[in-house]
Parts: C-alpha cells; sequence; structure tokens
C-alpha cells in the first residue's frame, strides 16, 4: 500500500471512530466468504504458507 493510501485509509479510520468487535468479525467473515468464492471460481488465486507462491 502505497503512503498516500495508508494515509487515507487512517484517516478514514480515525473519522469512523471506535467500531464494535462483532461488526468488525461478522465483515471478516463475509470477506472470507467473497475470497472462497473467487477461488472456488477460479478468479483469484490465494498463495498459502508452505505452498509454491504464484502470481496470476
Amino acid at each position: 500500500m502505497s503512503k498516500r493510501a495508508s494515509q487515507l485509509l487512517k484517516e478514514e479510520m480515525d473519522y469512523m471512530g471506535p467500531v464494535r468487535l462483532k461488526d468488525v468479525e461478522e465483515t471478516q467473515q463475509k470477506i472470507v466468504s467473497i475470497i472462497r468464492k473467487l477461488e472456488d471460481s477460479g478468479e483469484i488465486v490465494v498463495a498459502r504458507s508452505g505452498e509454491d507462491e504464484m502470481v496470476v
């Protein structure tokens, strides 16, 4: 992530304020679910530790 993108993300997080842990965990699960669907459909490849690295 570029320094500028990092700064923008930090500013947005400061603006939003505190977030409930439950909301964070629910959103993380949604992201994981989307990633798994994309991986299953072959749209993305996720390199896991211990496996050969592949960039697609």
